[in-house]
């Protein structure tokens, strides 16, 4: 009998070793999975091993980095758009994260003014009103989204950039910074109040980046004052060869926003799907990474396009940029979007990447090859 007893306290000391040896081997689902931090260009990038969920046939993906914007723009335009009766706002939000997985979505606000000299901005039949902008927000989180507002000053008649906008006079320059902050304003305060988590405080004004540096600095602070969340100013892409002006700088700007239309070729053509990420890193990425060096901050992709045709990396700014080659091709443009989604997703001085647009032909990735590359990037352990 005692030697039973003995032989079943051994046989308990052996399986409260094992159990001990099991619970110190184990990770829970909620612990994070090891890392692997390998170096490009001078930055980390975060590689970052799946999680196994214990008592599911299924892996899921950590996200490495959490913060990381997964964008996509989906504008709308109209006075009631983004509000209770804009059913297609609705749609898209039911359909976008099941399609790409995307977190965040840019909503863009319509502004317009007379020509590239008028001081008075004002708003449009297609702008929206801040109420139905304040709704749309509130639905767009509601349903799980982080939100980006982002506004868009376009020139009536045939010079509609607003990088051409350009004052002689420091008059004439504080007339237009004050119109466009009257004009502006009610949208900033629908945003705060409705909980948008990011906010450009212009979007391509890249006759004015070089001067009025007090106006500049005037128009932050107005925002800052309202707007708790997130700041960017979004520049084109060709303002990044330019001397950065010190307002960019500014500590109340979270990140600097590009928008990357970089074509990659300079004539009409189709370019080899496996060419185009080495290409995409050496025109685009690491001017990119060069410019979050010089400002010692994040930077942003705040718009990124391509059209869903053969030329689809020749002028990518252009709805139809030729002939001959601007024939559908969705592979093209899905190549497109995972070299850029591979490089934005693996260097941590790239804030978030948000492309044009949800809806809009010929960029819209809707049904297209490029969504399910997003997909996979987007819900990859990586994003």
């Amino acid at each position: 009998m005692a030697k039973l007893k003995n032989f079943g306290i051994a046989l308990l000391i052996i399986g409260l070793l094992a159990l001990q040896g099991w619970f110190m081997g184990a990770r829970w689902p909620w612990q994070p999975a090891p890392t692997l931090t390998l170096e490009r260009a001078g930055h980390p990038v975060l590689v970052v091993q799946p999680t196994i969920v214990v008592g599911t046939n299924r892996q899921q993906p950590v996200q490495a980095r959490p913060t990381f914007q997964t964008g996509i723009i989906f504008p709308q335009w109209g006075t009631t758009a983004y509000g209770p009766q804009d059913t297609d706002w609705q749609t898209g939000l039911n359909e976008i994260a099941p399609q790409i997985a995307a977190r965040w979505i840019a909503l863009t606000i319509p502004f317009e003014q007379d020509s590239p000299s008028a001081t008075s901005v004002q708003t449009s039949p297609l702008t929206p009103s801040p109420t139905a902008v304040a709704a749309g927000i509130q639905l767009a989180r509601a349903s799980g989204y982080h939100i980006f507002v982002q506004p868009l000053l376009t020139i009536n008649g045939s010079q509609s950039w607003a990088g051409t906008i350009q004052f002689a006079r420091q008059q004439q320059a504080q007339q237009w910074f004050d119109s466009y902050w009257h004009t502006y304003q009610p949208y900033v305060a629908a945003a705060s109040q409705a909980g948008a988590d990011e906010l450009a405080i212009g979007t391509e004004f890249a006759g004015l980046e070089q001067h009025w540096k007090v106006q500049w600095e005037q128009l932050i602070a107005r925002i800052h004052a309202i707007f708790p969340g997130m700041l960017t100013y979004d520049m084109n892409w060709t303002s990044m060869t330019s001397n950065l002006p010190s307002w960019m700088h500014d500590a109340s700007l979270t990140a600097i926003g590009v928008s990357v239309y970089i074509p990659l070729t300079d004539k009409a053509q189709r370019v080899p799907p496996k060419d185009i990420a080495p290409l995409w890193s050496a025109k685009i990425g690491q001017p990119l990474d060069a410019l979050a060096q010089t400002l010692h901050k994040p930077v942003l992709i705040s718009n990124i396009g391509y059209r869903d045709s053969r030329d689809a990396l020749y002028q990518p700014w252009q709805l139809q940029a030729s002939g001959t080659n601007a024939v559908p091709d969705e592979q093209e443009q899905a190549a497109a979007y995972g070299a850029a989604l591979q490089y934005a997703l693996t260097d941590t001085v790239l804030e978030g990447i948000f492309f044009w647009a949800w809806s809009q032909p010929p960029y819209a990735p809707n049904g297209h090859a490029a969504a399910q590359e997003l997909y996979k990037w987007y819900s990859s352990p990586q994003a």
